[in-house]
């Protein structure tokens, strides 16, 4: 079987995103189990081989079209924004790759309706996999211009999603709601297919005796979605009780939205709502490499995913895998990764104080939360390994060949 996977970026290595890190899964465990990959990214193609040839010219970024460009696509297709156009010249690029090597499936993530537009004008099956669909994204400051774009957004969106040939999630929650919200009817192809991971080895996990049992770590962008605000201000709670806790913030630095179209940086969010002491006591790194995450990890006592919204983050996925204490917001579906008070700890969104009294907790009783994380390790071996989930994926991808596009 050949398998061409979508990706928003190639290689994988320096790319902070969580489609990135499953593909790049997905692929491994594929060609493990001798089937042919391509990797379609950018206008470019990398076949299992790992070869770098170009397609067409890359597909535009959403804010890469020129003044022009962006007018004359609205004005073709106003419902919609530009999505439907940048539509196409992915699905030219898909077109260029099959006859280059014809393509038996193509996985791509829901984002911005393409999925759509390339299974119409290609006729390959596609395999719509939810990474996250836009419409589950919480409030924030919006300004006008932006609140257009999500309503085109959406709009794409649910079009992908009703006419999928199969569509993919990785938690029954996703998939229950965004069937709801974009009234899909159920189809038999469906499949809730967790992401997968690869597994450490035992030298590189998590250990309570090497730790250091004064650091928290939180992995993720400093920005709104993730939850940025909501660490911080749990943070300078924690420190009333142990003030020797230190924080460390690994993740591009986005900006917390404080209106529409205002981002303030860290040290502007800071002096608007942390004390001096507390803001002192903060590190924040930047992207790093995964290597350099997966050492941080190991070193802090705990690890904390404050998001908003998610859908099967690595960074949970990661700390499990590590057997690292891990403590996430209660987001849909969280609770089909972590099992509270067994496997990992859940906290209200958006919630500083409830984050703060579990960190507490967590300081009060260090072996139980190692015990915790000890048991997290174990329920991430046995239900998210890239070997678990890969053989799913294949029967996913089996049975839809089989069945042919509809």
């Amino acid at each position: 079987m050949h398998v061409a996977l979508y990706s928003p970026n190639w290689p994988p290595a320096g790319a902070a995103n969580g489609i990135v890190s499953y593909v790049s899964a997905v692929r491994e465990h594929l060609i493990a189990k001798g089937h042919r990959v391509t990797i379609l990214s950018e206008g470019r193609r990398y076949p299992s081989d790992g070869a770098d040839t170009p397609l067409l010219a890359p597909i535009e970024a959403l804010g890469g079209f020129d003044r022009l460009q962006r007018r004359i696509s609205r004005r073709i297709d106003t419902y919609h924004g530009g999505l439907p156009g940048l539509g196409q010249q992915l699905a030219a690029q898909v077109s260029a790759a099959h006859r280059a090597d014809p393509i038996d499936i193509l996985e791509m993530e829901e984002s911005f309706g393409w999925a759509h537009t390339v299974q119409r004008l290609t006729g390959i099956p596609v395999v719509t996999r939810l990474h996250g669909p836009h419409f589950l994204k919480p409030p924030k400051p919006r300004t006008a211009r932006d609140r257009l774009s999500d309503l085109q957004r959406c709009r794409t969106e649910g079009r992908a999603v009703r006419s999928s040939h199969t569509l993919t999630a990785p938690t029954r929650a996703m998939m229950k709601v965004t069937c709801e919200n974009y009234r899909r009817p159920a189809h038999e192809r469906d499949a809730v297919i967790p992401n997968p991971i690869r597994l450490p080895p035992e030298s590189e996990r998590w250990n309570l005796a090497t730790c250091d049992r004064s650091r928290i770590l939180m992995i993720g962008r400093f920005d709104y979605w993730k939850g940025a605000d909501t660490m911080l201000l749990a943070f300078e709670q924690v420190l009333r009780h142990y003030p020797d806790a230190r924080l460390t913030l690994v993740g591009p630095l986005i900006g917390i939205e404080t209106g529409p179209g205002q981002l303030a940086d860290f040290q502007a969010y800071a002096r608007a709502n942390l004390s001096p002491e507390t803001a002192g006591r903060v590190e924040l790194t930047g992207t790093l490499a995964p290597p350099e995450i997966a050492m941080l990890r190991r070193q802090a006592f705990v690890t904390v995913l404050a998001s908003r919204v998610e859908n099967f983050p690595y960074a949970l996925l990661e700390g499990l895998a590590s057997g690292s204490p891990m403590v996430s917001t209660d987001w849909p579906g969280s609770d089909e990764i972590i099992r509270h008070g067994e496997t990992g700890f859940l906290t209200p969104v958006g919630d500083p104080e409830a984050l703060a009294e579990r960190l507490v907790w967590m300081f009060d009783h260090p072996e139980a939360a190692a015990r915790a994380g000890e048991k997290g390790q174990r329920h991430c071996a046995r239900n998210f390994s890239v070997e678990t989930v890969g053989a799913r994926l294949i029967e996913c991808y089996e049975a839809t060949v089989r069945n042919g596009a509809e």
